[in-house]
């Protein structure tokens, strides 16, 4: 269970942003469609707000997450190898990620 003091808002604030431009989304689009300015959005891509559980459920739907991927940052109970390969994956973009799909397919076969 997570419980308040165990949330890591800075590292939340950082992959919603870097999945945001991944999905080639602007602030201003989250912020109208949320109700919101983008100065809100921006606070909380960087850490200067909490975010709500209304902004964190938006993000992880218009991103394909859950909320707890979202929210879990702690990789310690991770297997290192697995640790290595998401942090790798999170600089690659979605071609490279499709491509890296197929091979896996082709490895695994």
């Amino acid at each position: 269970m997570i419980k308040e003091r165990d949330i890591d808002y800075a590292a939340i604030g950082l992959r919603l942003k870097q999945f945001r431009k991944e999905k080639g989304i602007t602030q201003d689009s989250i912020a109208r469609q949320l109700g919101v300015t983008v100065a809100y959005i921006s606070n909380v891509e960087n850490n200067k707000v909490k975010l709500n559980l209304r902004v964190l459920s938006y993000y992880a739907d218009l991103l394909g997450v859950s909320i707890d991927y979202l929210l879990y940052t702690d990789k310690s109970n991770v297997n290192p190898l697995d640790a290595e390969i998401l942090n790798m994956l999170e600089s690659f973009s979605n071609t490279e990620k499709e491509q890296l799909i197929k091979v896996l397919h082709v490895l695994k076969d």
